[in-house]
């Protein structure tokens, strides 16, 4: 028996029903090859032919809150995970990119990523709320810094769609698949406020004793202008880069089970962030234990 669990647990089965990974619309210009931008709403946009990623052409976003959007010809249903990528590529120097998925009750959902010059560098976000009301009606790209090419968008399935019953039966540990974890749960480890910087600076710190190993529930953060945000982990960033928008908060789960965060005295999580255009404060809780 596995330590920590009762004398029985349970199993799911389902039955799983494969949706292919392809837009609700036929013909949507995804990869800009009708040499214009139909099927696109442009703001400071147009079409490129300097060495797009697949193709005769790709789009060109001018400059920055540059984006092109577009409404979907039938609102895509909560039914799976949505996912939103797409290759961009910096004109010159480092930018960055906000990928947004739009819902029919007129809220969005909106990530953030570096581009490097004359690298194309694949860029994707999931549909991150999972309300049943939260219906996908469009989607859009803007530049958050600055020149960038776009090119190859693709929306659709990131995972399988599940569909019928649920059948719950008795097992015992010998079945299991792999052992089971208990979410951390814990309290407020850290909690502090900063001014960001230029460059990436730790808002907030948490070294791990030594011999224990530390899980992470969760991060919560609030920012007063637009911010970018990472983790790192004994001095390695662990994360993607998050553009955090203006007076919102993060309350997210970390993939606890991705990282063995063992305590070496000096080992620590941080939570770093650097400004997108102007300086402002950031207020950040760490949410942990030590076990």
């Amino acid at each position: 028996m596995v330590k920590g669990l009762p004398d029985y647990t349970r199993t799911v089965s389902v039955s799983v029903e494969v949706t292919p990974m392809e837009p609700t619309v036929k013909e949507w210009n995804r990869g800009f090859e009708l040499g214009d931008l139909t099927e696109w709403t442009a703001f400071n946009a147009v079409i490129s032919e300097v060495e797009p990623y697949e193709g005769d052409y790709c789009c060109k976003l001018l400059d920055t809150d540059s984006s092109i959007t577009q409404t979907l010809d039938e609102p895509m249903p909560v039914n799976g995970v949505w996912m939103l990528k797409f290759r961009a590529r910096s004109a010159a120097g480092t930018k960055a990119v906000k990928p947004i998925i739009n819902y029919t009750d007129g809220t969005s959902s909106e990530g953030g990523q570096t581009i490097w010059a004359d690298e194309w560098t694949d860029v994707h976000m999931l549909r991150r709320d999972m309300n049943a009301e939260k219906i996908v009606s469009g989607i859009a790209i803007e530049s958050a810094a600055g020149e960038l090419f776009i090119d190859a968008v693709f929306l659709g399935f990131a995972t399988e769609v599940l569909t019928g019953a649920v059948e719950v039966t008795q097992a015992t540990a010998e079945n299991l698949q792999a052992e089971l974890r208990p979410r951390p749960k814990g309290g407020v480890l850290v909690k502090n406020k900063k001014d960001t910087v230029v460059g990436w600076d730790t808002i907030a710190s948490h070294t791990v004793t030594e011999g224990k190993y530390f899980q992470l529930s969760k991060v919560v953060v609030s920012v007063e202008y637009a911010t970018w945000i990472q983790y790192r982990w004994a001095g390695d960033v662990i994360s993607c880069e998050r553009l955090m928008d203006e007076k919102t908060i993060l309350l997210e789960h970390f993939p606890w089970d991705y990282e063995e965060m063992e305590g070496a005295d000096t080992d620590a999580f941080e939570v770093q962030a650097k400004w997108y255009e102007e300086e402002g404060i950031v207020n950040v809780e760490i949410v942990g234990e030590e076990v």
